[in-house]
């Protein structure tokens, strides 16, 4: 028989086999089934806002200072190149499933020994071919699996980018607040200062007493002792943020501003809790590492089945007396299927099957937990960016209100009408109401930072994509 003919004669062989592997065994893949609310809490007005996922990151705050350290994150966040690190393994690893669908052809070298007196010694030059026939559907239950894992990663990576936009926004805002918060203390320092001045002028012409004057400096000393504290905090958040750049701690990461204000939140929309799951990364994560679960049930059940591995193993080639000559030699070809049968595995692969069914209830959870998750958390993020509004409200009267009780007792004690200590009261409480309303407007911003995240926003696909390319390149 020529090779030819016997080659056509394997691959009808395997055309056969191919066939036979048209059904897969185990269950096929179904979405779970959620009960969703109707809504997920308060939404705007038509007209006031688009779906605040839809937001890119870039869009959300005009501050281009936080805009170039996102971009540097990005691109240089070591949480975030370790997960696209696992999307280049996924890719690999699914590039060796699909590999197992095709015929494995090697060169082959045999040379047969005649230990006798005669000298029968021959030697075979040619190329073996074995090829796993995929009956069962094991190979493809494998490549499903390999598929719906490089896409779990895939969102991963994509869920690690929106935390990493909220994070590093967070960070930067926090930064922010303790540079208004500084400058607060500084003012008022200086404010207690010009208090202690004046009352030491009136300590020497006989107006107040010593008493007054250790009371201001007391007050004093307490300001400028909260200062070295907000500065250290300052510093642990420059030291945070660096670490989400991918850089050692560095304390003069972010320029001081004095006095700087909130930023104001734009108008948005929330969405459905479709929408919402649709949008979140991580619930798509989960949905596909439920999928890889279900086709690994697949595997297990096929390597249940007797001739759940069908090898085709063939040879072409020439056969020679002497390795000088085997390549004129003549033409050899020859073929044979091969069947493996489990006799007795002692319970190995159906205990596989329980093991396969056992994950796809632990991957089944975890899908239910990340829908759980999703909606508690923009339900948490609704209810603070709701709270933090009315509490900016009621603290803007705070301050207005102690800031006009302060200029009153300041001219009422010029007066003679008061006490200093009344003023030192005065002045205590106008400095917690400006800590106070300080706060409670970045509280807001972060607030609306942890809502933006809970929907899924800041996944910026073209920046990821760009990211994933050049850590592929680096290889």
């Amino acid at each position: 028989m020529s090779v030819v003919k016997s080659a056509v004669r394997a691959l009808s062989f395997g055309a056969a086999g191919a066939l036979l592997s048209a059904c897969a065994v185990g269950p096929d893949f179904e979405k779970p089934a959620r009960a969703l609310p109707e809504t997920l809490g308060p939404t705007l007005e038509e007209g006031e806002g688009g779906r605040l996922a839809d937001v890119a990151w870039f869009e959300l705050f005009a501050d281009e200072t936080l805009d170039a350290l996102i971009e540097e994150a990005l691109e240089e966040n070591i949480d975030l190149r370790t997960a696209l690190g696992r999307v280049l393994e996924a890719r690999a690893r699914l590039g060796i499933s699909r590999a197992g669908l095709f015929p494995n052809t090697f060169a082959t070298l045999d040379s047969t020994l005649a230990p006798t007196e005669r000298d029968d010694t021959s030697h075979a030059l040619g190329v073996g071919l074995s090829w796993e026939i995929d009956v069962f559907g094991k190979l493809r239950r494998t490549r499903e699996a390999a598929e719906a894992e490089l896409l779990a990663s895939e969102d991963g990576a994509r869920a690690v980018t929106v935390t990493l936009v909220s994070s590093v926004s967070g960070t930067y805002y926090a930064i922010r607040e303790l540079d208004r918060l500084i400058s607060i203390v500084e003012q008022t320092i200086t404010s207690q200062e010009a208090s202690l001045k004046l009352v030491r002028d009136q300590l020497a012409s006989g107006i107040v007493s010593a008493a007054e004057e250790s009371q201001a400096l007391a007050l004093l000393a307490s300001t400028r002792a909260s200062l070295p504290a907000l500065r250290a905090q300052r510093i642990a958040a420059q030291n945070a943020l660096s670490v989400l750049l991918g850089r050692v701690p560095d304390r003069t990461l972010v320029a001081r501003r004095d006095d700087p204000q909130a930023p104001g939140l734009p108008a948005f929309t929330v969405g459905l809790p479709t929408e919402l799951l649709a949008e979140r990364p991580d619930v798509r994560a989960a949905e596909q590492r439920l999928h890889a679960a279900t086709a690994r049930v697949g595997v297990a059940i096929a390597n249940r089945f007797p001739f759940a591995t069908i090898g085709l193993t063939g040879f072409a080639g020439n056969l020679g007396a002497d390795l000088d000559d085997v390549l004129d030699g003549q033409d050899v070809f020859s073929w044979e299927p091969t069947a493996a049968v489990p006799i007795i595995d002692f319970g190995r692969t159906r205990l596989g099957v329980d093991v396969a069914d056992a994950q796809v209830i632990q991957a089944a959870e975890a899908y239910r937990l990340a829908v759980l998750n999703a909606l508690r958390e923009v339900s948490d993020a609704l209810a603070s960016l709701e709270a933090a509004e009315e509490i900016i409200g009621h603290n803007r009267v705070r301050e207005g209100a102690t800031r006009e009780a302060l200029r009153l007792q300041r001219s009422r004690f010029k007066q003679g009408v008061v006490a200093y200590i009344e003023v030192l009261d005065a002045e205590r409480q106008h400095l917690a109401a400006q800590q106070a309303l300080a706060s409670a407007e970045y509280g807001s911003v972060q607030s609306f930072l942890v809502l933006y995240r809970a929907l899924g926003g800041g996944a910026d696909e073209a920046r990821l994509q760009e990211t994933l390319a050049a850590l592929d390149a680096e290889e």
